[in-house]
């Protein structure tokens, strides 16, 4: 099971860029084919081969002194005579014989072309193989490097058998001066007799295998001892080089190939939290809910803001889990009834989520108080809809009642009720008494403040969150994150909970860390849980949340 999550993990990162990779892949295929289509010259390959055993039955063995033997020849060494025609003895002689020509344009291609010979093991042949960007220049410089290679060896052969020649014809004239030597003695000599003036046996014989030799040699002349078969057609060579399409395919599959391991090697260097299973591991603490993004969090219908249809099932999930749950307050004392959100970083939807639970709190029909205690970037009156000119900052310096503060939404403000004035040394939090129907609050960030870590610390905060709690149902605070800012710090010990929120592919790990490490060495109310924003819907459904949506339920009845 184990393997199976790792192996997951490991590829979940390509599975999410998977359009993305394919649109990679499709636009190097698209590049390759018309590269390759327009521009890449293809690649001709021709192939010759030169025998080197033509003729060796009947040529004379010329040894390396020169001298004639009455063996005869088989073969050439083949690997010696292949790297013969790799060298450039050969390769020089055969651009110079090109430099010659004519400069067409097949001369020009078999000029940057290439040739390699290669010897066939236990064989008489040497296989000659050309390659150039033009048929008639491939099959031009095959040819002209046989040709070359073979008029080099039959040149080379019949100067030996000349050499030989002349070596056999210089005996024979020794052995016929020495004879004529010895007759010319043996008449100026009269004690002489005439027989000792012939020639002996043995000297007739040299004489007589001199002169056959030499005859030998002489028909050798004409023989080739080296000739190529089959010489290259310009018609008859390969086209080697790819066709676009199959470069384009090539391509495509390199595309999708690169595409995969740098979006899996980002993704190795991205610690940005992107499953549920990653936040519940980074924050230490269940999943409360999880919702997907909408582009409107909240939408207005008959003139009061709701949440998104989309939404409005996870945050019932939320709702209903704060009520039953597990979880209660720190004295023991039934459900938490003051909440503070904050966030590991910013941009997580702390603030949306915030508005959005209210919203559905009030629409189960209870009373709600929402506290902007972020006083550097507040946003609730906006998204609420509240004139948010004034707020808590005018509260806590003493400017006004919470009474004259506080806002409901979507509806007139609360009236307040009795009034009851905390009597606390610079107290300015006034009791007030929510409706007896659903309704929700806000309590905005107000004027801006000039030391709002000040405001937030004082013992009136501490008083108004008190009075608030005692007249509503639920109090739900949005405050600043508290690796941003320190502002936040004193609520952590005076509400009932702590709900983190993150936002998949938002939230990164490292600051995950922090927080975690951050409240459990920080006196503080206890973690309820995790609000995941930004969750797939596969996700919120692999992760055991159900979805109660129209099309959820199609979607399933469209697979019984």
């Amino acid at each position: 099971m184990n393997q199976t999550t790792d192996a997951s993990a490991m590829f979940a990162p390509i599975w999410r860029r998977k359009w993305l990779i394919l649109v990679v892949g499709i636009l190097v295929a698209v590049g390759t084919y018309l590269y390759y289509r327009h521009e890449a010259r293809p690649d001709y390959q021709a192939t010759t081969q030169v025998y080197l055993g033509a003729g060796a039955e009947e040529q004379t063995q010329i040894g390396t002194t020169g001298v004639a033997t009455t063996k005869k020849s088989s073969a050439l060494e083949p690997t010696a005579q292949a790297t013969l025609i790799n060298s450039s003895i050969i390769k020089a002689a055969v651009k110079e014989q090109l430099h010659k020509l004519h400069k067409t344009k097949a001369v020009r291609t078999a000029l940057a072309g290439k040739t390699k010979a290669k010897a066939t093991e236990k064989s008489e042949f040497i296989t000659i193989t050309a390659e150039a960007h033009n048929a008639h220049g491939v099959a031009l410089l095959a040819n002209l490097t046989a040709e070359t290679y073979v008029k080099r060896q039959n040149r080379k052969y019949q100067r030996a058998v000349e050499a030989s020649i002349s070596l056999t014809r210089r005996q024979l004239r020794r052995i016929e001066s020495s004879t004529a030597l010895r007759s010319s003695e043996a008449k100026s000599s009269k004690s002489s007799s005439a027989k000792s003036s012939a020639p002996s046996a043995a000297e007739t014989l040299q004489a007589t295998n001199l002169s056959s030799k030499i005859n030998e040699l002489e028909a050798d002349l004409g023989i080739v001892s080296v000739r190529q078969l089959n010489p290259v057609k310009p018609r008859g060579v390969v086209t080697i080089s790819s066709t676009p399409t199959k470069n384009a395919i090539f391509g495509f599959a390199v595309g999708l190939l690169l595409a995969s391991l740098l979006v899996y090697g980002l993704a190795r260097l991205d610690h940005r939290l992107r499953t549920l299973a990653e936040i519940e591991a980074a924050f230490e603490t269940e999943i409360l809910t999880a919702l997907r993004a909408v582009r409107r969090p909240i939408v207005y219908e008959d003139g009061q803001p709701r949440p998104s249809r989309t939404l409005r099932d996870p945050f019932q999930r939320l709702h209903t889990a704060l009520r039953v749950g597990n979880v209660n307050r720190p004295d023991g004392h039934g459900q938490p009834r003051t909440i503070l959100f904050v966030s590991a970083d910013a941009g997580d939807g702390q603030s949306t989520v915030v508005a959005d639970l209210a919203l559905v709190q009030r629409d189960a029909g209870e009373t709600v108080a929402v506290v902007e205690a972020d006083l550097r970037r507040p946003v609730l009156s906006k998204l609420l809809a509240v004139n948010g000119r004034v707020g808590l900052a005018d509260v806590l310096e003493g400017r006004l009642s919470a009474r004259e503060a506080i806002q409901g939404v979507g509806a007139l403000p609360p009236v307040g009720g009795s009034g009851e004035l905390d009597a606390a040394a610079g107290a300015t939090a006034t009791v007030v008494e929510a409706p007896a129907t659903g309704s929700a609050s806000l309590l905005s960030a107000g004027t801006e403040a000039a030391n709002p870590a000040a405001l937030l610390a004082s013992a009136a905060m501490g008083e108004l969150l008190h009075a608030l709690a005692a007249e509503y149902d639920h109090v739900l605070i949005d405050a600043s994150g508290p690796l941003e800012v320190s502002d936040v710090m004193p609520l952590l010990r005076v509400v009932d909970g702590i709900i983190i929120v993150a936002r998949i592919g938002q939230t990164r790990e490292i600051s995950a860390r922090r927080l975690v490490q951050l409240l459990a060495r920080t006196p503080s109310a206890p973690v309820l849980g995790v609000v995941a924003n930004g969750a797939s819907q596969s996700d919120i459904e692999k992760y055991g949340f159900s979805t109660y949506s129209a099309r959820g339920w199609r979607r399933r009845l469209s697979r019984l």
